[in-house]
């Protein structure tokens, strides 16, 4: 695969190299003692979890990629007992839907999850309508904020998202606590959470 970062430089990756690298992160962050792992999709994500959580060492944020489930799975092994996901619009509303590999190619975003979602915290039918057929999850986020419901529907997201996480965990033996943020596409603002004081 090539990631196509926000630097504009295409860097090669072996696919199982990066999976390999993640959970190789999640165990040594267990082997230090820490019992929280902050999973981030990206560079940008991190710094804003960072900035999130700064009493949490460096080695508790892994920049996980379509990794989670891989990630979810050594952080129960290894006896972790919280995980936080960082992420943008996209990734949260695949994991909101129940779906761990977030890859592009391998799922799509359900763009009908999030109108259902606008339509439960009150937006009105014809924003409920575009969001429905929207391209991307970004157009959601985009109308959301225009129309006073991001911190509202943003919250949703992420209430699901932490919910599929903890299902995942759980499935497998013993369930982990479980938190998401979801960050503006600079990477460096909260905008919703499951922790209403994250965000601001």
């Amino acid at each position: 695969i090539s990631i196509l970062g926000t630097t504009g430089i295409v860097r090669p990756f072996s696919t199982a190299s990066w999976r390999a690298s993640v959970m190789q992160a999640v165990r040594v962050a267990a082997a230090q003692g820490e019992q929280t792992i902050v999973l981030c999709t990206g560079g940008r994500t991190e710094k804003g979890a960072i900035t999130l959580l700064p009493t949490l060492p460096e080695v508790c944020f892994v920049e996980v990629g379509d990794f989670t489930g891989a990630a979810l799975s050594v952080a129960r092994e290894s006896g972790m007992k919280r995980v936080v996901f960082v992420g943008m619009i996209g990734k949260l509303t695949k994991l909101a839907s129940g779906l761990l590999m977030t890859h592009y190619t391998r799922s799509q975003v359900d763009t009908g999850l999030l109108a259902d979602i606008t339509a439960a915290h009150g937006g009105p039918p014809e924003m409920v309508a575009e969001i429905r057929t929207a391209p991307t999850a970004r157009r959601a986020y985009e109308l959301w904020a225009d129309g006073a419901l991001l911190r509202a529907c943003g919250d949703d997201v992420c209430a699901r998202v932490a919910d599929t996480l903890h299902r995942f965990s759980a499935a497998a033996g013993r369930g982990l606590s479980t938190k998401a943020a979801m960050v503006d596409f600079t990477g460096q603002q909260v905008v919703a959470a499951t922790e209403p004081d994250w965000v601001g």
